[in-house]
């Protein structure tokens, strides 16, 4: 009766050691998480220098805008950047969040970007096909202080719409940024084309019956080409962009494409829009088919990395950066310059833990095993 007794107990202990094994490993998982150590990222000398531009770029339009007498609201911009724009203009297409835009004033989203494109793999010389609407300055702003530091050559095609509290004021669009930060050295004058913006990229607004005159004359005024279908085609408006994209890359073609913002052409209007994730995207969703997808899924349909900004609190958070924050951090702070190195001395010691039950386990089976033959043959 003893050994029958005994048999069931032994029957029961693999499972037993298997159970103590994983709460073993999840132990030792939960105090890798609270041991693990900081490093700077690999970039980070390029990331400090390009949050430094920001702060430069951020600057040198302030100065602007105080030498031409545009208001700053600091009821809406505390920090009292300039950058900030009213809520609705000929300009504004959709509701927008404020705190939103004056976060990524932070010049320290320069710092992400440089992370995001060094994570990609991008190398000094690559092209960058950037598509921005009007909605995030800060953020184009980062993209290209980011890609100046890295070497990179940036193409911008850039949209006059903005949803709410962007670059809505007609006398200070994105593009007109652009122009004031190339003419002062700042960054290469990367503008290779505007669009109106708005739905299906036709700039048209609800409450202003001039706002196509007035993106008519904003285009005309910045020199470049002004990408415009009437009636609204988005189909050709995403062809033209390829093309210029393309044209501007030569044989090499772009590296990475970054949309800022939610202009048509560039994060689409398919029911898939909403599935593409946020930041850096190497692994992209399920690719539909048709020109409505936007551009974010024509270069990952080509196996090109995607850097996706809309969602900003989100970006923020992910990053180790503040959200809204007053007054703006200076360069080099936030967490977005380290990144988590596990120990490696206690994650040896963690796997060894979890291993012991199975190996006692094993050994234990062992002995019995012997033990049952030996029984058996005194038997016989």
């Amino acid at each position: 009766m003893r050994r029958g007794g005994g048999g069931r107990g032994a029957a029961a202990s693999p499972l037993a050691c298997l159970l103590a094994a994983l709460l073993l490993a999840g132990g030792g998982l939960a105090l890798l998480g609270r041991a693990s150590a900081e490093e700077p990222i690999p970039a980070a000398a390029a990331a400090l220098r390009a949050a430094q531009r920001m702060e430069l770029a951020e600057a040198v339009l302030k100065k602007a805008i105080l030498a031409e007498g545009i208001p700053i609201e600091e009821e809406l911009d505390p920090n009292r950047t300039g950058l900030v724009g009213p809520e609705w203009s000929p300009l504004t297409t959709t509701l927008g969040s404020l705190e939103a835009k004056r976060s990524v004033l932070n010049p320290n989203f320069a710092a992400l970007m440089v992370r995001y494109f060094d994570e990609a793999g991008l190398e000094a010389g690559d092209a960058v096909a950037l598509g921005a609407s009007g909605s995030f300055p800060g953020l184009a702003l980062a993209a290209l202080c980011a890609a100046r530091e890295l070497g990179l050559e940036a193409t911008t095609i850039a949209s006059f719409g903005s949803s709410m509290y962007g670059a809505t004021r007609p006398e200070l669009t994105l593009p007109r940024m652009l122009r004031i930060l190339a003419a002062a050295g700042v960054l290469p004058d990367s503008l290779a084309a505007v669009s109106p913006g708005g739905d299906a990229d036709h700039g048209e607004s609800a409450l202003y019956d001039d706002a196509r005159a007035v993106i008519a004359r904003l285009a005309a005024e910045s020199g470049v080409e002004f990408i415009d279908f009437d009636p609204p085609d988005l189909a050709a408006s995403v062809a033209r962009r390829m093309e210029i994209y393309r044209e501007r890359a030569g044989a090499r073609g772009a590296a990475c494409f970054v949309n800022i913002g939610g202009a048509s052409p560039n994060s689409g209007e398919s029911p898939y829009t909403l599935a593409f994730p946020q930041g850096l995207v190497l692994d992209p969703p399920p690719i539909p088919g048709g020109a409505e997808r936007g551009l974010v899924y024509e270069f990952a349909a080509r196996g090109i990395p995607v850097v996706n900004l809309l969602n900003v609190r989100l970006l923020a958070e992910r990053a180790g950066l503040p959200y809204d924050p007053v007054p703006l951090p200076r360069a080099g702070e936030g967490g977005v310059y380290r990144r988590s190195r596990p120990s490696r001395p206690l994650a040896a010691a963690a796997l060894a833990a979890s291993l012991a039950p199975l190996v006692a386990a094993g050994a234990a089976r062992a002995r019995r095993i012997r033990r049952e033959r030996g029984e058996r043959s005194a038997a016989r």
